[in-house]
């Protein structure tokens, strides 16, 4: 009986760090110009344009780095989540995920108007989710068993929540 109580302190743990991961994606990728509600609002932003040459901003020397590793960072939690969930899941199967789940934000994107719809961005998420898998292969490498590993990214995971929350709130406090 503690040991089931036990396992789920950790799934809950874990629930609540992706359900947070979900929300900050959605307020970086999808929200960051325009609130959900704004969505309906007369006069709102509307931006819509859609780039599918990889790369193309690089080739034109237009680049913004934080755009490059930003996209690759906010998908390395994506990794590390889907090797704790779907431990099994074939590499291909995690680049089909990564990528479904890019593109659906992509095209928002253009649906709602919120921004721009850029094949590089889903390729940087891609490698990012790839990084994600493959620090999660680190880690278990380096403690050996699948159930430390998950617990060390889980606890690192809600130190991080903790953090960009509390940064989040006082940003929101004093703009």
């Amino acid at each position: 009986m503690k040991s089931e109580r036990y396992v789920s302190v950790w799934k809950i743990l874990l629930y609540l760090i992706i359900g947070f991961y979900i929300y900050f994606l959605l307020s970086n990728i999808l929200f960051k110009y325009v609130t959900p509600v704004g969505l309906f609002e007369d006069g709102r932003y509307f931006s819509r344009s859609i780039n599918l040459i990889p790369f193309n901003d690089l080739f034109e020397g237009v680049y913004n780095k934080l755009d490059i590793f930003g996209n690759m960072i906010l998908f390395i939690p994506f990794g590390l989540f889907l090797k704790i969930l779907l431990p099994h899941n074939s590499f291909f199967k995690n680049i089909v995920s990564f990528s479904l789940v890019s593109f659906c934000f992509e095209a928002l994107q253009y649906i709602l108007a919120i921004g721009a719809s850029d094949i590089t961005d889903i390729i940087y998420n891609v490698i990012g989710g790839i990084l994600g898998i493959g620090i999660y292969n680190l880690l278990k490498l380096i403690f050996r068993k699948e159930e430390i590993t998950n617990k060390i990214i889980i606890v690192l995971g809600f130190i991080m929540m903790i953090l960009v929350g509390v940064l989040l709130i006082l940003l929101k406090v004093y703009n």
